[in-house]
């Protein structure tokens, strides 16, 4: 509930604010199940999806696994254009969540968004930036599950050994066998740009042991609905 309250006060619409709450049903399933090592799969309330390992090559991180391009919403398209998002249709086959998705249409790139109208990081790391906008659709309602599969740095040995304290108040936080937090990161961007595929949740997840999810939204006319036009 307060999750909400704070995502509404950020100007979002309620509708989504929703569907992004019920697709954590599939953060809650991913955390639920055991992943297996070559071909991480999981069954979720709309069907299966299959994503990739990713190492990290950093002692003290363990790899993820990456879920990309899972759908969170139907496509915002044709009759659902400025429409509040749906949920996704049930698929029947394994969703091979293996890349990103298209991000959602936006004019940062080849100069056609005024660089005033633009956040300073944007404008500095245009080159970085223009790599993940490339590729634009409106159907672009998807979001990047990371998953932690195995202990990293925030155990109780390796604090002591780090010399944080005397260790008599260090608790493991990891408890590898509990349900574990979500992290849900919405880019900024002015409601006009960014694509949360620029975001990647690896290091978060495998360091903090937590489930980190990015998300696209549909952008400037695209991400009004009809009533805020009149």
């Amino acid at each position: 509930g307060a999750m909400m309250v704070r995502l509404l006060h950020m100007g979002l619409d309620a509708t989504f604010v929703l569907c992004i709450l019920g697709f954590l049903l599939h953060a809650a399933a991913v955390s639920s199940q055991k992943l297996d090592d070559i071909d991480p799969l999981v069954t979720t309330n709309f069907g299966k999806i299959r994503g990739i390992k990713k190492e990290l090559n950093n002692e003290i991180l363990g790899p993820v696994v990456q879920f990309l391009g899972v759908p969170y919403a139907a496509p915002p398209v044709g009759e659902h254009r400025f429409q509040p998002p749906e949920p996704p249709s049930p698929w029947s086959d394994i969703k091979n969540a293996t890349q990103f998705a298209p991000v959602c249409p936006q004019n940062i790139i080849e100069g056609r968004l005024p660089e005033v109208m633009l956040p300073v990081w944007f404008t500095n790391n245009l080159d970085v930036v223009s790599t993940y906008v490339q590729d634009q659709n409106e159907d672009c309602l998807y979001l990047n599950i990371y998953v932690p599969t195995e202990d990293g740095p925030l155990t109780k040995k390796q604090t002591d050994d780090l010399g944080d304290n005397d260790g008599a108040e260090d608790e493991d936080i990891r408890d590898s066998g509990g349900p574990k937090p979500v992290m849900v990161y919405i880019h900024g961007g002015s409601y006009m740009e960014g694509t949360g595929n620029l975001y990647d949740g690896s290091v978060l997840a495998s360091y903090g042991n937590v489930i980190v999810i990015t998300v696209n939204y549909r952008l400037g006319v695209l991400g009004k609905k009809l009533s805020d036009f009149n």
